[in-house]
């Protein structure tokens, strides 16, 4: 049973765990530890409470209303006050995966033992999540500091019986969604109002989607490269480790290597190149995605220990029964790596694009123009590149930087926010977006593929995947609607259907990277 649970102890979240509830259904549990840390540091609010001390948000208002004294009779409305004063947000709902994985976030975040919410608050979420109840949550409304506040106080209103939620496809009112499942609204005590809306637990969710889709990404893209240099009798020389030492990059040597691997029996290693130079986008593609790939983990790094970590304020110290405020809700570290993440995988996306305008330039690769036999009366690929080009434009407006724009609010109070969930959300967008442009780089060089007159010269590893393709989609004879064709391998791509092939050949495709 337990390898269908992911256990939470504030500590030890991962990406890959967090995305087994989220995409594959596992369940999740609230450790010893994380509910020991979680009685204890409720003990230490309510023990403040007695004896009437003044604690941020929990005795007094919020933002610039911290100066605010509130009664101790009053201590409890201002917690649900909260709630509804703080849901307001407008535009599309978030992803169910994305609203789900903030739930995990914030009870794995609640086992910390910083936070002072009751264990029956965790344990109703706990419910939530192994009920996969998803609350309807409006995609704008968060600055990013403090937290997540609207998008919280959304998911929030479930506990309390009010909102909307998808529960079995079906949309309900909270109220009716707790009758269901067996509970009853909670009533909120002090602090618990704010320490359900005051964390990073969005933008860190959107961001740990995107990161495990960007490394997706990455390992599909060295089977996409592999194919092109097949396709285009392209020069591996370049990908050798005599020029990957002289610059020992992480991600390039990687990359290189997994070329090579990938190319394993392939006339290309043992025959005269056909050029001594091939264009950047393939010559240089060691540089390029190893450089993103190099990004893409720095991000993992981040987003792993935001994962792990407290974000609501003020922080309960277990060691000093100190209740202090501070600023962990400022989304800064993960608004400016979803930023640099999305300017790497737009160059990812770029240079894809560029290597498929080979492909279909007979001028370079000495293929048949747009990989059709008879150009002219078709016009074979030709439309598939303008496509492509016109992701990269929309990519490249994506990654515009978020996190330097600053809206004071609160009346100065709140005078710097991070804007990380706007830097998370167009993050997880561009990803997908580079998916199609991948999918379209599989399609190109599988056609061209189509016209090499002995596939046995093909590395095995490859060979492998051009079979996959052919199964579901014929060679291009003439022009045709193919633009389904295209949206299955996006799929496959997605759902690792080709790098599965490779791996269960080659091993795992970065080394150690997993």
């Amino acid at each position: 049973m337990d390898h269908e649970v992911v256990i939470l102890d504030g500590d030890s979240l991962t990406i890959n765990s967090l995305l087994d509830v989220t995409r594959n259904g596992k369940k999740v549990k609230i450790s010893e530890e994380g509910t020991k840390r979680i009685k204890e540091s409720r003990k230490i609010i309510e023990a403040k409470l007695e004896k009437n001390e003044t604690i941020y948000g929990v005795t007094t208002g919020f933002g610039k209303l911290s100066d605010t004294i509130i009664s101790p009779s009053e201590r409890e409305s201002l917690q649900t006050n909260l709630i509804k004063s703080h849901s307001i947000g407008f535009g599309p709902y978030l992803p169910d995966e994305i609203v789900l994985g903030s739930m995990v976030i914030e009870l794995n975040s609640f086992c910390r033992g910083g936070s002072g919410v009751r264990i029956e608050i965790a344990e109703m979420l706990e419910k939530l999540i192994n009920e996969r109840v998803i609350p309807r949550v409006p995609s704008i409304g968060s600055l990013g500091a403090s937290g997540d506040l609207s998008p919280l106080a959304y998911i929030a209103r479930i506990l309390i019986g009010e909102g909307e939620a998808k529960l079995d496809k079906e949309i309900l009112k909270g109220s009716e969604i707790l009758i269901k499942i067996n509970l009853s609204p909670i009533e909120l005590k002090a602090k618990e109002g704010l320490s359900l809306i005051n964390g990073t637990h969005v933008l860190t969710s959107f961001a740990a989607h995107t990161v495990s889709d960007s490394l997706n990404i990455l390992e599909n893209t060295v089977i996409a490269v592999g194919l092109t240099l097949e396709a285009f009798k392209g020069n591996v020389e370049a990908f050798s480790s005599f020029i990957m030492n002289l610059r020992p990059h992480n991600g390039q040597m990687r990359f290189a290597k997994a070329i090579l691997d990938v190319l394993k029996g392939s006339n290309l290693l043992s025959t005269q190149p056909k050029r001594i130079q091939d264009p950047y986008s393939i010559r240089c593609s060691p540089q390029v995605h190893g450089a993103v790939l190099d990004v893409v983990e720095h991000c993992k790094n981040l987003v792993e220990i935001e994962i792990n970590s407290t974000t609501d304020n003020p922080l309960i110290n277990l060691e000093t029964s100190d209740v202090v405020s501070g600023g962990n809700f400022h989304g800064e570290p993960i608004g400016l790596a979803m930023d640099y993440l999305c300017i790497a995988m737009t160059e990812l996306g770029n240079i894809s694009e560029r290597r498929v305008n080979l492909l279909l330039d007979a001028s370079i690769s000495g293929l048949p123009s747009f990989l059709i036999k008879k150009p002219g009366l078709n016009s074979g690929l030709m439309m598939i590149q303008y496509v492509d080009a016109a992701i990269a434009a929309e990519n490249k407006i994506l990654a515009s930087p978020a996190s330097i724009d600053n809206i004071s609010v609160s009346a100065n109070q709140e005078d710097h926010v991070s804007m990380g969930l706007t830097a998370s959300k167009k993050a997880y967008q561009l990803v997908k977006n580079v998916v199609q442009m991948i999918a379209i780089e599989f399609y190109t060089a599988y056609q061209a593929l189509g016209f090499k007159e002995d596939m046995k010269n093909v590395s095995e590893a490859l060979q492998d995947i051009f079979d996959l393709i052919g199964k579901e989609i014929p060679p291009l004879k003439e022009d045709r609607f193919f633009d389904d064709e295209v949206k299955w391998l996006s799929v496959k791509i997605e759902k690792q259907y080709f790098t599965e092939s490779v791996k269960r050949k080659l091993g795992l495709i970065f080394g150690d990277s997993e």
